[in-house]
């Protein structure tokens, strides 16, 4: 049986096997995204979990609308000037700590992606333990948002990049704004099982929670390491210079996706949301400057010290942010 709560944009329905659905459907949208009333909902949804740990057994992400999630609230955003600078960031610390609580708390956490699942959506749906996605009609996931100078900030660049190591998250989702079908995207590795129907979309989805009472991403485990490995490995670390140039050749007279305009900023003492390592907009190309004699693009200044070493993981505390 079910019992459902609202919280404003994601309903909790828990059945009698202590499985919950949180099912996003904001009633003010045709589509769900990430606005004022998701944070207020993300945060009443972290805390009743975290409250009622013992009864559930698993959790399922789903959607009521035809996509997914939607990502960010254009008419939000197109009323930041400036002055909401600090504001806009703090909003999407309280994101990524929400996910972060509900995905760390120790139960099997899986996206049911029933449409399409862009920019904010697919934070969402990295931030499960496992996702299935309905081969739906048009239904496409990835990062468009980078070729409008925007980068993941609820925790996808971190997650990609400790999923897929840093090539394929660069080439594959964050660089490019690339849209996959489900297919496609089980392809390219952030989808692990694509299914026909609804029915099996959560039929599989209550398997995953049954074959997995305890569930964790797999870089919580100590021992991991980051597929390919990263910019701290010289063997790595010497193959970052062609990226902007491999970028450029892909871009043809598109103009260069955001993660590769904007400027860099390091900054200490902001809390992060993944591990107090996540990033926050953080950029993954940085420009050298606006010296016409240095290289544009160039990764090594992001990733090399004042004293020209490379750089390995942050320091406790030290965060990347980019801005305009």
């Amino acid at each position: 049986m079910s019992h459902p709560t609202a919280a404003s944009t994601i309903r909790w329905e828990q059945d009698d096997a202590g499985v919950v659905t949180l099912v996003l459907d904001d009633p003010g949208q045709s589509a769900n995204t990430m606005n004022a009333a998701f944070i207020d909902s993300l945060d009443a949804i972290a805390d009743r979990v975290e409250a009622e740990r013992d009864t559930i057994r698993g959790i399922i992400v789903t959607s009521a609308k035809k996509t997914f999630f939607a990502g960010g609230d254009l008419n939000d955003l197109l009323r930041v000037g400036p002055d909401q600078a600090q504001e806009i960031y703090e909003k999407n610390l309280r994101i990524k700590r929400g996910l972060r609580r509900i995905e760390t708390l120790g139960k099997p956490v899986v996206a049911a992606i029933n449409g399409a699942a862009l920019g904010g959506g697919l934070e969402i749906a990295l931030s499960c333990h496992h996702r299935i996605a309905l081969d739906a009609p048009g239904s496409r996931i990835g990062f468009p948002e980078v070729t409008l100078g925007l980068l993941p900030g609820s925790g996808g660049v971190a997650r990609t990049v400790r999923l897929l190591g840093v090539t394929d998250a660069l080439l594959k989702w964050l660089l490019q704004g690339a849209r996959y079908s489900p297919r496609r995207a089980q392809e390219a590795g952030l989808v692990h099982e694509v299914v026909a129907t609804p029915e099996e979309m959560l039929a599989q989805a209550r398997a995953f929670i049954d074959a997995h009472p305890e569930s964790a991403q797999p870089w919580e485990d100590k021992d991991y390491r980051i597929p390919g490995g990263t910019p701290a490995q010289p063997k790595f670390a010497v193959n970052l210079p062609a990226f902007p140039a491999n970028l450029r050749k892909a871009a043809g007279r598109r103009a260069l996706p955001g993660a590769a305009q904007y400027p860099g900023r390091r900054r200490r003492g902001v809390p992060g949301g993944l591990r107090d390592r996540a990033d926050h907009r953080g950029p993954v190309l940085h420009r050298a400057g606006r010296r016409p004699d240095r290289q544009e693009h160039d990764p090594g200044v992001l990733l090399r010290s004042a004293g020209g070493q490379l750089r390995g993981q942050p320091a406790p505390g030290d965060r990347a942010r980019s801005g305009p």
